[in-house]
């Protein structure tokens, strides 16, 4: 039953993730056929970070952005260059779903950038070239906006841990009679210590 009850709460989750993708897609289309591309963007990068494996409406949003990037409009390139990176970074969890688009569209972003001589501070040496001005931005946007995997696995080990430990706790480590049996009792609270250790440890490096 609780594992029928899980399938279904995924179950209707994915139905939710791609009738919204879907329709942001189909939106993104509609402002295409108005002549709207910056709304089109906007619609594309909401389908696309509506994000579930194997969604067809990912990939398709991903194609609009990248024709659209195309433009020999530069504003109208980096914008969809910006909402690809936008949308992939959102996916992200423990690993990177479109890391070669996020790759790209950094790339694109710097380099567009880079032809502004305005865009980048005075530190970044502003009269030293459009080269310099790219590796600048390329350095700003290649740095990590989120916790690292590492640290977030490390997090994520220490509640498994800290909840499990407790489990075993309140289930084993406890006699009918009320007192505490000694090795369920033990490994539990070597699991829970070990989970907060785990779970600081994660967050502090985060």
């Amino acid at each position: 039953m609780i594992a029928a009850l899980v399938l279904a709460g995924f179950g209707a989750l994915a139905i939710r993730v791609v009738v919204a993708g879907r329709a942001e897609l189909a939106a993104g289309d509609e402002a295409m056929a108005r002549g709207k591309p910056g709304e089109a963007i906007q619609s594309f990068e909401a389908s696309a970070r509506w994000y579930l494996p194997l969604a067809p409406h990912v990939d398709d949003a991903y194609d609009r952005l990248r024709s659209l990037a195309k433009s020999e409009d530069p504003r109208l390139a980096i914008a969809a260059w910006r909402a690809i990176r936008g949308a992939a970074r959102a996916s992200r969890t423990l690993w990177t779903p479109h890391a070669d688009d996020l790759a790209a569209a950094d790339a694109a972003i710097a380099k567009l950038a880079a032809a502004d001589p305005e865009a980048a501070p005075i530190e970044a040496g502003a009269d030293a070239g459009p080269a310099a001005r790219e590796a600048w931005h390329q350095a700003r946007l290649s740095r990590a906006g989120r916790p690292s995997v590492g640290a977030t696995a490390l997090a994520v080990l220490g509640i498994v841990l800290w909840v499990g430990g407790a489990v075993l706790l309140a289930r084993r480590g406890i006699a009918p009679s009320g007192a505490l049996a000694r090795r369920p009792a033990l490994a539990a609270g070597v699991a829970i210590v070990v989970g907060l250790v785990c779970w600081v440890a994660g967050l502090y490096n985060a």
